[in-house]
């Protein structure tokens, strides 16, 4: 139940700007855009963002099948110290009223402990690999487009693979154990885009997917503040939360993960 009022809140907070974008059917245009407004005019768009998450991590997690399921509770600076390598990159393209957006998440973490005083071994040092992969891919239309505003519906998929290995070293000797499990969950979603001045910008996307079919329930949500720098180049800060809850098969990965997000556009 708080996962689904969760998801009504975001629905909500899409509305005011799909209000906004309504309330420019009938009012005069602005001309805030010039004619060769990459946004809008052309029949063609493309703009692919790399961007930055500071993120923590809370809920619960049973990377392998005979294992227990463990709590999670970790701030960015926790993540941070585990981290090894993390992309995360935004791409959305255009023909006409026909829309792709796609988005990609990489973390990869090691977590290391150190345990002295055992019984006949001495001391055994435990080292766990986490990889978390998940790429989404949503096809769409744009429902509404003005020289200020569009709203876009979306529809697609989101395929999920996590990768655990465990080594753990006692008396010289180590072992190493490794599972890993993936899921596709179907998504819909909707993005909208609201253009205050000729440089200032807010964009809000949100999914929602699983539906019992991969995950039981899985929704990101992003909203951003953009500044253009130029016609190719713009910079975009806000926030964005991801929630998924999956069990099956003995694995489970029920997280949110919430925070910042600052990136760099580039489009044509």
């Amino acid at each position: 139940m708080p996962k689904l009022i969760h998801c009504r809140w975001l629905l909500l907070g899409l509305l005011p700007l799909v209000t906004l974008a309504q309330g420019q059917e009938n009012a005069p245009n602005p001309q805030l855009l010039s004619d060769t407004d990459t946004w809008t005019s052309p029949r063609y768009a493309l703009q692919v963002t790399p961007y930055a998450w500071v993120t923590g991590l809370s809920g619960e997690s049973s990377p392998f099948k005979r294992a227990p399921t463990l709590d999670i509770e970790k701030s960015f600076s926790d993540v941070f110290h585990d981290l090894r390598a993390a992309a995360f990159i935004n791409t959305w393209a255009r023909h006409d009223r026909y829309v792709l957006n796609s988005d990609l998440l990489y973390v990869n973490t090691r977590e290391s402990e150190v345990v002295g005083g055992l019984p006949f071994v001495g001391a055994a040092e435990g080292t766990v690999d986490t990889r978390l992969f998940m790429a989404s891919l949503q096809g769409g239309y744009r429902v509404y487009d003005s020289e200020q505003a569009s709203v876009d519906a979306l529809a697609g998929f989101s395929f999920w693979d996590i990768r655990t290995r465990a080594h753990l070293t006692t008396a010289g000797r180590t072992k190493h154990h490794q599972e890993s499990f993936s899921w596709v969950d179907p998504a819909i979603g909707l993005r909208a885009f609201y253009r205050f001045t000729p440089e200032l910008s807010t964009q809000a996307q949100i999914h929602l997917g699983g539906f019992d079919v991969g995950s039981r329930m899985s929704y990101q949500a992003t909203l951003t503040l953009n500044y253009d720098l130029s016609d190719n180049f713009s910079v975009a800060a806000g926030y964005k939360m991801l929630n998924v809850n999956y069990r099956r098969s003995g694995h489970v990965f029920d997280t949110r993960m919430s925070g910042p997000v600052i990136g760099l556009t580039w489009r044509y």
